[in-house]
């Protein structure tokens, strides 16, 4: 009986033997559930290292707009994708001088940016005018609509000639030239005098009330 016993157990581990081996020759020849999984995790993670790279460049986009900083003292606005369509944007300097809006595209912000507005301090050399503000932005400045520069101030300067209007000062190698931007309304009533633009650029904004 012992001995009997002891065949049947060995033919047992035999089938059992035997049957370990079909399967390990059956998954290798299948490639393995684990190996397609791999792969299939692996192409998975081809997309998501696509989406990573994408996500890589919107984070030094962002970065970069995060490194772009408003000069002291300026008033800025930061866009993102994430902004509003179609809304208004004001910017106003601490004087109350300076106002600068404008509107968010109706499709929407496709990149991020920075705007800001300020008064230069000091005002670069050349530059000969009553009234200097600076537009200074990082991406999508022509992206939005509706741009409008409003100027309010004093000054018991008579104008000539009159009314003064608002000019973009362009200077480029220590030369500066003065600009004619499109007007807006303008209200001349020294001492008071309230003058509006449509800015085409980024850029010195001024008015020379003695040309």
């Amino acid at each position: 009986m012992k001995i009997m016993f002891k065949e049947n157990k060995l033919k047992m581990n035999r089938l059992y033997l035997a049957a370990a081996i079909g399967a390990a020759v059956l998954l290798a020849g299948c490639g393995g559930g684990d190996g397609d999984g791999s792969v299939a995790a692996a192409t998975g993670n081809s997309g998501n290292n696509n989406g990573s790279a994408g996500a890589t460049t919107d984070t030094a986009s962002t970065d970069q707009t995060v490194a772009f900083k408003c000069p002291s003292g300026y008033k800025s606005i930061q866009l993102t994708r994430s902004t509003i369509p179609n809304a208004t944007m004001t910017l106003v300097t601490d004087d109350g001088v300076a106002t600068y809006t404008f509107k968010t595209p109706q499709d929407g912000v496709v990149r991020d940016g920075t705007v800001c507005l300020g008064k230069p301090d000091p005002v670069p050399a050349g530059v000969q005018a009553d009234v200097v503000y600076e537009i200074k932005t990082y991406g999508g400045f022509y992206e939005m609509p509706e741009r409008k520069l409003t100027l309010n101030f004093t000054s018991n300067v008579i104008p000539d000639p009159s009314p003064p209007v608002i000019e973009l000062a362009d200077v480029s190698s220590g030369t500066v030239t003065y600009k004619p931007a499109v007007q807006g309304s303008l209200i001349s009533t020294p001492p008071n005098f309230s003058l509006t633009a449509y800015p085409n650029a980024p850029g010195l904004y001024v008015v020379r009330l003695k040309r």
